[in-house]
């Protein structure tokens, strides 16, 4: 891996260590990531399994866009979404998804992994079926779209 990978992410579990809560054992960070929107989503935990508190998540997403673009591969494309996971005194636990579909909730738009696509391009066997159909969908509305007369 990249050193600077390496760094971005050290940097981004310090600032998800930085923002947990008092008496944290654990803490879970999800990502979903698109060139046009990110969600986040963080948990901490105690060691006795009990909610330990808010996570505070300022300038992640900036780390996050970042890392993104800085993983991003010509043969793979980007990673769709990531989980950053911290054991008090253990090394985290991080892991990319550039194949699976990630479940936005609520779910994007079509366009909005037909722009991902164009932002980062991938090779034609990295299109799993899931994000092929999903980006022919985008294309087809937004050629329905760009035909339909313009409202005047």
């Amino acid at each position: 891996m990249d050193p600077r990978t390496d760094t971005r992410i050290a940097e981004i579990c310090t600032l998800l260590e930085k923002g947990a809560p008092v008496g944290w054992n654990r803490v879970t960070l999800d990502v979903w990531a698109n060139v046009l929107a990110y969600e986040l989503t963080a948990a901490a935990k105690t060691a006795e399994g009990r909610f330990a508190g808010e996570v505070r998540l300022a300038e992640i997403t900036d780390q996050l866009q970042d890392l993104r673009e800085q993983m991003y591969d010509e043969e793979r494309g980007a990673w769709l979404s990531a989980r950053f996971v911290l054991h008090r005194g253990a090394e985290p636990e991080v892991t990319f998804n550039y194949d699976e579909d990630p479940k936005w909730s609520p779910e994007l738009h079509p366009v909005m992994f037909v722009r991902d696509l164009e932002a980062f391009p991938r090779a034609d066997e990295h299109l799993r079926g899931w994000l092929r159909e999903t980006v022919e969908r985008g294309l087809e509305l937004q050629r329905e779209h760009e035909a339909s007369p313009v409202d005047q």
